[in-house]
Parts: structure tokens; C-alpha cells; sequence
């Protein structure tokens, strides 16, 4: 354990209660620092650095829909100390108060290529300034002041800077070694994980009422079988949070849909093979570990669908651990997965998401099954490297410097056709 006493402590860090969609959850917690810095009637809200990829998704609190809408209801009903569950105090009066208060936000986008570039909210009220800004993760607050005042003011954690992190000069055999190795105690927070996202899923199996039924009728109109059971049991818990279900989720990397992706079909899996609880626990920590190593390569606002590339790659190591697999036979079931997700995009956050979820599900497990029985696509073809590494090293240079121009593209080409105002709710939008 003490060999790897620092993959523990990333693991920790990066694995924490989210409470609602990661990223319009991000514009909510700096509105609510911004806020918090100076107080006040609201006038004017500026939001910088903040795309159109958080307007598709509800959020705790509200029915509401957008940027706008985030920006104002971490204002006004915000805690700012409660970090990605900075929407747990909202209120009935003060949602219909940021209803209005969100006509007073302007959204700017920003032209920096940089994916770890700073997003800055300015709240201007009738006490004067407030400024908030974060860099690298959605709670990442290096920035904080009052009428020009410095409250707060802060490198950003190491763990945020893509493609620089203290967790990328681990390889595979490590994360392997670690799951595998540690004393299983040390991994007892793995239940809360558990417990968390799989009481997500569940509410969204069992409420008819709840979205339009991606995972319901996923379990209901296929042909029963493992890999089925998992694409509903991960789409289900996406849907959820995409839904605005005020219940939270154990995020990986900082993201909510990683770590019910990177979890979920493992959970179900594990049913379906009565594997031990301990099992599971080991399975999931290589699953989180991967999926966030990943994650630190193509960025934390990466180009790339980090549901569909990084969580995947976790699920694939994760099943061949579950069912007493080899560090090699993990490997080889990263090479067989890489060249089927390599690229996809991220288009924002959405129902849509749930789809991929359950696609990304099946292409990790049939990635896994296939090296189990001794399939392994040849290293160094395509996209893929001399080993499993090397093709993760591949993939998040080319995520993280090669895919930027065309990135801010797709961002232009969604605010062009982008309509926020009049508010729409949740509902509504599932009509158009």
C-alpha cells in the first residue's frame, strides 16, 4: 500500500458526491462564489468562458433549462461551501427569484483553444463587484474578490492541469496492481459509490414517470442478458441526472456520467456473475482509476466524450479484473476498445447521453469477453500504439492538442442555432 499511498490519494480526491450534471452544476458553483463574494440585489451577471454544452440538461431545483438558468440559480439559491452539491438549499421562492434573475445573465464565450482555459463569472449587485473563477475542474476556484479585493487566490490543483497531472507516470500494471493488491478496507468508500449510483439507476427503473424511459425500455425490449442488464442499469442512472432527479451520484474525475459509466455496468455485472462484494470493490477502483487517468490526458472540459472514451476504457479493465482476468488479458482489452471510441466528440450534456452510455457498455464488455478468450487486436495499427499505454498516451495528445480548432467550431456552429429565451423547461425541450 505504501508503494502506492499517492494513486490512494488521487483516488479519493477525484472521487466525490455530485449532486445534478457536472456542468451546468460548474456554472452554478462559481455563480455561487461570485455571489458570496459581494452579496447584494443582483443587476448584471457575466458569464465567461462558458459554452452552449450545459443547456440541454435539467438540473436539482429547477424545470428550467440553460446557462443562464444555472448561473442565476447558484446565485440566488446557491451554497457556495457545498462544492458540486452546491444546489442541495434550493428553494421554491428563490428558483422562481432566479427565474427572473436569469434574464440579467450574458453569456460570452470564450475564443482561448486552451481546454483547460479559465471561466470567470463577474455578479454585479448594488454592494458593487463580485468575481469568481475556476480553471481546470468545475469546482477548480482559483479566484475569488470583492470590489476588486482579493479573497481568494490560488494555483490550480495539479490534478486539473491536462496532460501535466502527478497521475500520468503510472501505467496500467500499476492501477492493476493497486486494485488487486491493497488491503480490501481501504477500498470500504467504494460502497458509497456503490450504494449512491446504484440507488440512481434503480429510481429510474422502477419511476415510469421519470424521462422518457432510455433504460427502462432498454431492460424491457431486449433480449435478456448481461451485457443488456448493464446498458440499461448505466443508461437508466444517466437519465436520472440528465433528468434533474435531485438524488446524488459518487462522480469519477470530476464528472457524474464517468462515474455512474465507469460503474454501473461493472454493478450489474457483478450481479449477474455473483461475484463478491470484494470483487466488485477491486473492479471498480481499476474502473475509476483508469477512467480518470484518461480523463487527465484529453482534459477535464475535453474535446473528446469522456463517457464514451475514458469511462469505457475503465469498464473494459474492470470486467476482465471481475472475472479473474490477467494485467495482460486488461491490456490487450483497451487495445481491442480503443479504436471504436477514439474520437467521438463531446457535444455537450443531454439525454443523448444516455444512449451512449449503453452503446459504450456493450463495446467494453464485448472489448473485455474477447480478450478473456484470447482476442487482441495488433499493437501499432491505426490508432493504436506498441502497447495499451502508449495508445492512451496517443489518443489524449491527439484530444488534447490536435481536436481544439475543431472543438471551438462545433461550439460556435450549437450557440449559432442556440435559443434560451423564453426559458424552457426540461419538459418542454423533449418535445421539440
Amino acid at each position: 500500500m505504501e508503494k502506492y499511498q499517492e494513486l490512494y490519494e488521487i483516488l479519493r480526491k477525484e472521487m466525490k458526491p455530485a449532486l445534478g450534471c457536472t456542468g451546468p452544476i460548474g456554472i452554478c458553483f462559481v455563480a455561487a462564489q461570485a455571489y458570496d463574494a459581494i452579496g447584494g440585489e443582483i443587476k448584471k451577471i457575466v458569464c465567461e468562458g462558458f459554452g452552449p454544452k450545459s443547456d440541454d440538461v435539467a438540473f436539482p431545483g429547477t424545470e428550467m433549462l440553460g446557462a443562464e438558468m444555472a448561473a442565476a440559480l447558484g446565485a440566488v439559491c446557491g451554497d457556495p461551501n457545498a462544492g458540486l452539491e452546491v444546489l442541495h438549499s434550493v428553494t421554491p421562492e428563490g428558483e422562481l427569484k432566479a427565474r427572473k434573475v436569469a434574464e440579467l445573465v450574458e453569456l460570452v464565450p470564450t475564443d482561448d483553444l486552451d481546454l483547460g482555459a479559465a471561466r470567470k463569472i463577474t455578479i454585479e449587485t448594488d454592494k458593487g463587484v463580485g468575481v469568481a473563477v475556476i480553471k481546470g475542474a468545475q469546482d477548480g476556484l482559483i479566484y475569488k474578490a470583492r470590489n476588486g479585493e482579493v479573497l481568494l487566490e490560488k494555483e490550480p490543483d495539479a490534478l486539473n492541469r491536462a496532460g501535466h497531472t502527478p497521475l500520468m507516470k503510472y501505467k496500467i500494471k500499476d492501477f492493476y496492481e493497486f486494485a488487486t493488491t491493497t488491503p480490501i478496507e481501504k477500498f470500504d468508500f467504494i460502497l458509497e459509490a456503490i450504494e449512491m449510483n446504484s440507488k440512481m439507476s434503480e429510481y429510474v427503473l422502477t419511476h415510469n414517470d421519470v424521462s422518457i424511459g432510455i433504460g427502462r425500455n432498454l431492460l424491457a425490449t431486449s433480449t435478456p442478458s448481461p451485457v443488456s442488464r448493464a446498458k440499461a442499469a448505466a443508461a437508466a442512472a444517466c437519465e436520472g441526472r440528465m433528468s434533474g432527479v435531485p438524488l446524488p451520484i459518487m462522480s469519477v474525475g470530476g464528472k457524474g456520467n464517468v462515474g455512474i459509466a465507469s460503474s454501473m455496468p461493472l454493478i450489474s455485472l457483478a450481479k449477474d456473475l455473483g461475484s463478491k462484494q470484494e470483487d466488485l470493490q477491486r473492479a471498480l477502483v481499476i474502473s475509476s482509476l483508469l477512467a480518470t487517468a484518461v480523463i487527465h490526458r484529453i482534459g477535464k472540459a475535453p474535446t473528446m466524450c469522456s463517457c464514451e472514451v475514458a469511462a469505457t476504457m475503465g469498464v473494459a479493465v474492470g470486467a476482465v479484473l471481475l472475472q479473474g482476468g490477467t494485467e495482460q488479458q486488461a491490456e490487450n482489452a483497451i487495445q481491442n476498445l480503443i479504436p471504436n471510441v477514439f474520437g467521438v466528440v463531446c457535444d455537450g450534456a443531454k439525454l443523448a447521453c444516455a444512449l451512449r452510455m449503453a452503446s459504450g457498455t456493450a463495446m467494453a464488455l464485448d472489448a473485455a469477453e474477447l480478450a478473456l478468450k484470447g482476442v487482441r487486436l495488433a499493437n501499432n495499427q491505426g490508432v493504436l500504439d506498441i502497447n495499451a499505454d502508449a495508445s492512451i498516451d496517443f489518443l489524449g495528445d491527439f484530444a488534447l492538442n490536435d481536436m481544439l480548432e475543431s472543438d471551438k467550431k462545433l461550439e460556435a456552429k450549437m450557440m449559432e442555432k442556440r435559443k434560451i429565451f423564453p426559458l424552457m423547461t426540461f419538459t418542454d425541450r423533449q418535445k421539440q
